[in-house]
Order: C-alpha cells, then sequence, then structure tokens
C-alpha cells in the first residue's frame, strides 16, 4: 500500500499496521499441519509436518480498499462502535446530531477514528503504542485522547490490542470501545466457517440494524451460541458468559484450524461485553472469505442505551479501556 505502514515481527510472524486508523492490514503466521507422505519417515505413520504461511486477517489490499474504508475492516472504534440511531444520541440532556457527517455515513457507523492519523509513540520489534486524538466536531464536543498498543507473539500466535480513550475534557464525555477483526476462513467460507459465542442473549433489531427500543432490543437464547451454514449474519451477542474475566468466540475452520477471539476484564451484563458476528455479505470486496467477530464494550446505538449509560460516561481526567486479542490454532495445536 501506499500509505504509511508499520511492521512487527515475532519468530516467522508478522502483522502490518496502517498509521492511518492504527488499522491492521494483515497478520502472517507460519502454522504447521500434517500431510500425508508417498513414503513415511516413520514407521506405521503416513504423516509428515509441514510448514505453511497463513494470513490470519482480512484487511485492506490497497491503497484504495483502505481510502474507501469499505467494511471498515479489522478497523479500532472509537469513541463508539457500530451503529448510532439516525446518527444521533442523547448525553446528559443535551441531544447530538452528526447529520451524516462522519465516514460512518448516515447511522454514524465505528465512531470518528477511522481515518484519522495515529502517532507512534513507542515501539519495539513485537509491539507499538501509537496515539491520536479524537476529532471534535460539533456534534462530539468532548476532548478524547485515545492510545493503543498492539503486541504480537509466535507461540503461541496471538495479536492483542490495548484501547486506553482518555477524557482530556472538563466534564463527562461518553465513551465506547471495540474492535473489528475480518477472520479468514481457512479452508473454507463464511457459510462453512463454525462460529461459537459465550452468549445468553441475541440483541434484536430493526431493518436499520438499530436495537429495537426497550426490553423488546433482547431475546434469550441457548447458550453457547453456535452458527454455522449461515451466510446472512450481522447479529450482536450479549449477556457473555466469561471465565477468569475473559469471554472466548471460538472459530472453527474447515481445515482444522481455529481463531479466538477475546474480550478481556470487560464489565458484563445485559447490553454491555458484546460480540458482533458479520458474515459481510454486503461488502463490495472478496465477499464470503472472511468473517468479522468484533468483541466490544457494549452493544450497537449503546450511547442512547439506559443499560448502558453507567458504562459510557467517563468523567474529567478519567479512561476507558478495552483489552482484547485473537490466537490462532494449528490443527496440531488446538485446545
Amino acid at each position: 500500500m501506499s500509505q504509511e505502514t508499520w511492521t512487527l515481527k515475532a519468530g516467522n510472524d508478522s502483522v502490518s499496521i496502517a498509521k492511518i486508523g492504527a488499522t491492521v492490514l494483515d497478520w502472517q503466521v507460519e502454522d504447521q499441519f500434517q500431510s500425508i507422505s508417498e513414503v513415511p519417515l516413520l514407521p506405521d505413520s503416513g504423516h509428515t509436518l509441514q510448514q505453511r504461511t497463513v494470513h490470519v486477517l482480512d484487511g485492506y489490499r490497497d491503497a484504495v480498499e483502505a481510502r474507501n474504508m469499505d467494511g471498515f475492516r479489522n478497523a479500532v472504534m472509537v469513541p463508539w462502535s457500530n451503529r448510532l440511531r439516525d446518527g444521533k444520541y442523547k448525553f446528559q440532556g443535551r441531544e447530538y446530531d452528526f447529520a451524516g457527517k462522519t465516514a460512518g455515513g448516515s447511522q454514524a457507523i465505528h465512531g470518528l477514528v477511522a481515518d484519522q492519523p495515529f502517532e507512534l509513540v513507542e515501539s519495539g520489534e513485537d509491539f507499538l503504542r501509537a496515539r491520536a486524538q479524537v476529532p471534535k466536531l460539533e456534534a462530539y464536543p468532548f476532548e478524547v485522547e485515545v492510545e493503543v498498543t498492539y503486541r504480537l507473539s509466535a507461540d503461541p500466535h496471538r495479536l492483542s490490542l490495548d484501547i486506553v480513550a482518555k477524557n482530556n475534557g472538563e466534564g463527562d464525555a461518553p465513551i465506547s470501545l471495540g474492535w473489528h477483526p475480518y477472520l479468514v476462513c481457512q479452508g473454507g467460507s463464511a457459510e462453512t466457517t463454525k462460529i461459537t459465542v459465550p452468549s445468553q442473549v441475541r440483541i434484536q433489531t430493526d431493518k436499520n440494524l438499530i436495537p429495537k427500543p426497550g426490553i423488546k432490543g433482547f431475546s434469550t437464547q441457548a447458550y453457547p451460541v453456535t452458527l454455522v451454514h449461515r451466510r446472512d449474519i450481522d447479529w450482536g451477542m450479549t449477556s457473555l458468559v466469561a471465565e477468569d474475566g475473559v469471554a472466548t468466540a471460538l472459530v472453527d475452520h474447515v481445515d482444522g484450524s481455529q481463531t479466538a477471539v477475546e474480550l478481556i476484564g470487560a464489565r458484563q451484563g445485559l447490553g454491555l461485553g458484546s460480540f458482533q458476528i458479520y458474515t459481510g455479505q454486503a461488502l463490495a470486496h472478496r465477499r464470503g472469505i472472511a468473517v468479522a467477530v468484533e468483541p466490544l464494550l457494549a452493544m450497537t446505538d449503546a450511547f442512547n442505551r439506559p443499560e448502558c449509560e453507567a458504562l459510557i460516561t467517563v468523567g474529567p481526567a478519567q479512561v476507558q479501556e478495552f483489552h482484547a486479542a485473537l490466537e490462532h490454532r494449528s490443527p496440531l495445536k488446538r485446545k
């Protein structure tokens, strides 16, 4: 790509990150798999270990895709995630209207930093920390600074993202955070890949994918939720079940590998810690080769939901934190 990028390396693994949006463009891992050998190397064994390069994430492939931000591939979502009803919200008695003037269009999708340049603050071979100011707009007149930290490891194959958004203003600010990774469906498609989500409640939405008002916006479901043989999903899942503070969605690929998506240390409850699952049916490019499994601090339209009011309200000099990680496991190392 023509835009400036940063590269992290760990062992034979690497990740490239764009300065614009601090967005991951590609994450490559060296994976082991077994293949049938015509001449077995060990008695009574027809298998040999081989190496392959796996692209775990499907990011923007060129500058045009990055500029158009179709699908918000692997986007860091600050100061809110997903949609706001009609691009409007109310906070502490005042109404704000983006009037379609954000990169997210009429529903103000995915916050305000996906098209903003980040400044590198600190870096090493396998980590970086970058900073940006959230644009101060008439519809978001708050002084918020965001820092993102990526860390890469090769054993296990793991990419973590930490986001810290600080309110530098004199009054409260609404802040929620999330991540939008697109996981390549290894050996299959979005329709044949199995996704298991540790959720007890599905978020019910209208035709614009905005949660319905009040309790109508939620329906209980069997736990855990298993999704497979579907190609038309854009569903929010909440009331997550976390183990030792970590809620983990599992993506089982056709080739036998697995990718875990972890939401770490997030406050849980109705409408709070959530996963959004999107099979990419409306994407302009490479439709069906990847699934978005998005860890989120709060549900869609959180700025307008009473369930989320306490979570999103961040006082002066206070921070909102988000911690997530992806772990890719070969067929030989799955849990």
